[in-house]
């Protein structure tokens, strides 16, 4: 904190500050100009002295385009990136600043410090676009996303500079914090990078780039990615030492495609026997006793379907099985649900959490408590909601998952698949829909290592036989496409009789494994019984008078 202030000697020297107050003096000791940037030792200022002392947005904002001399970026190329250059008091540049947008909108500043290398934000950097976003439109044939700011603006001013074509403004973002967040950089914007045709990543040379070029492919479209390589660290050093003409070729000529190798000799499969192997069973709630024996519970890169008649309990099951993932686990989850809006899919899992159907009129509680189960569930950050309520296409759909799956979520929730198909993009029937989309689901699972649970509708019966009945279906009757079934790791259905005589079978759904790739094994398992007055699935053993009229 600041705990004095005093004439800066410098701002003296130059015949200014005879007021003696712009020599900020910080608890730590150190003393900072916030008018000239003099400091009295080779050491650049904490961040919160930085904070505390210098300029605000806005500020910023209405410095100079000079450009960055000692990178050689002129200053048609830090206008056009809206870099900003402050300068001491003998008028040499001694801080560049690269704008951080959110929406197109400059929220903040990164502060590169110079000579002495310091960096700081000014206003809010966290989150938003890629540095550069809002200089180039989504769509085009190509972009080249670099490492760094100071890699963007020598990639865009060497391509320029080289282009016999008026007026090009090449296509160069940057990631907005380093090699460390690149898959977060790149998901976060994934919806807007995935829409060139072409993807350049021209990351550093070292190591930590090497490492977020491999993080980040998997999140982009196989056949899109180019993968580009130059002799020295990265790009800016490669104009600094006068290989800016061999930049220009490094990245629009010889940047190599990526393609991942389908082809595996198997005396190199051990490494991917034991890694299948290794991969943890999850297990269901411990008193699902046959569905865990049958299944040995569930599993990362798998999708498991879960299926019923209309209203026998899909949902009311998946909120079982997501708040048992929350308390068991450290996994995040992604739950995508589409036939409900966020704050009741939330409400239902308050309501788990306390043992009492919330939404119900009679349910009182006090709001400081309400606020307090929610906090408890949602506080930790492990939960993401998708806020859309009816449907979505499928490139937005992969994307969100994709998303999820690149920001740590590994158990991703889809109620349910039948809204999506419906709202398909592409041509075709039903079943073709249904094809593509589990194809893709089953790739991305795979890719990122995701339990996906997906819910789907069945046939509609004829013959006198009824799901909501207790009718218990098979792989055959699930709608759609065979491929339900046969990209499907786990399908399990729940039956329930809705009009039986008695309420105590009314209210028991039966589990029945249809299908278990892991274990093989099939047939009934459990019997829960939804208690109306807590709203939780609980097991029961199987009425002598449950005789479902299906």
């Amino acid at each position: 904190m600041i705990v004095g202030d005093e004439a800066c000697p410098s701002c003296r020297e130059k015949g200014g500050d005879r007021t003696g107050n712009h020599l900020m003096i910080f608890e730590s000791g150190n003393k900072y100009c916030n008018r000239c940037g003099y400091r009295e030792t080779d050491a650049a200022p904490s961040q919160e002295d930085y904070e505390l002392s210098y300029m605000k947005v806005e500020e910023v904002a209405a410095l100079p385009t000079f450009g960055i001399p000692h990178k050689l970026i002129n200053a048609e190329t830090a206008k056009y990136y809206g870099i900003r250059t402050s300068f001491d008091g003998r008028g040499e540049a001694d801080g560049f600043y690269y704008p951080h947008t959110v929406k197109g909108e400059v929220t903040g500043f990164k502060h590169k410090t110079y000579p002495v290398k310091g960096f700081y934000s000014v206003g809010d950097c966290k989150d938003g676009e890629l540095f550069g976003q809002t200089m180039v439109k989504a769509g085009g044939k190509f972009l080249i996303i670099t490492e760094g700011e100071d890699d963007c603006g020598a990639v865009y001013q060497t391509l320029r500079e080289g282009s016999n074509i008026e007026g090009w403004q090449p296509p160069v973002v940057s990631l907005s914090h380093g090699a460390g967040s690149a898959v977060r950089d790149i998901a976060r914007n994934i919806e807007y990078v995935t829409s060139f045709g072409k993807i350049i990543l021209a990351f550093d040379m070292d190591e930590p780039g090497r490492d977020a070029v491999k993080a980040v492919c998997p999140l982009l479209p196989p056949g899109t990615i180019y993968i580009a390589t130059y002799g020295l660290k990265d790009a800016s050093e490669m104009v600094v030492e006068g290989r800016a003409s061999e930049l220009k070729w490094d990245i629009l000529k010889h940047a190599q495609k990526h393609q991942p190798d389908g082809i595996i000799d198997g005396r190199d499969t051990w490494e991917r026997y034991k890694h299948s192997t290794s991969v943890d069973c999850i297990p269901y709630p411990s008193d699902w006793t046959v569905l865990n024996k049958k299944t040995y519970g569930f599993r990362a890169g798998s999708i498991i379907t879960i299926t019923s008649g209309t209203g026998v309990g899909k949902t009311q099951f998946l909120r079982e099985l997501k708040y048992h993932i929350w308390r068991t686990t450290d996994w995040k989850i992604g739950d995508i649900s589409l036939e409900e809006d966020v704050g009741d899919t939330v409400g239902g899992l308050m309501s788990l959490h306390c043992n009492k159907r919330l939404h119900l009129p009679h349910i009182q509680i006090d709001e400081d408590a309400e606020r307090a189960i929610h906090s408890e569930l949602f506080d930790d950050s492990r939960w993401d909601f998708y806020d859309h309520f009816g449907g979505m296409d499928d490139s937005s759909l992969f994307n969100k998952i994709r998303y999820m799956g690149a920001t740590g979520h590994k158990a991703i929730f889809l109620d349910h698949l039948s809204i999506v198909v419906s709202e398909f993009a592409a041509d075709g029937d039903e079943r073709q829909r249904i094809d593509t989309v589990m194809t893709k689901l089953a790739k991305i699972a795979k890719e990122l290592e995701l339990a996906i649970f997906i819910v789907v509708h069945l046939r509609k019966e004829g013959s006198g036989r009824s799901f909501e009945r207790g009718h218990i279906p098979s792989l055959d009757d699930l709608r759609g496409s065979g491929s339900l079934k046969q990209l499907s790791w786990d399908v399990i259905a729940l039956s329930r009789d809705q009009q039986h005589y008695d309420p105590h079978c009314r209210n028991i759904s039966l589990l029945t494994v249809l299908k278990c790739r892991f274990s093989g094994d099939t047939g009934e398992a459990d019997c829960l019984l939804y208690d109306t007055e807590t709203g939780r699935m609980n097991k029961v053993d199987k009425p002598h008078n449950y005789d479902p009229k299906g």
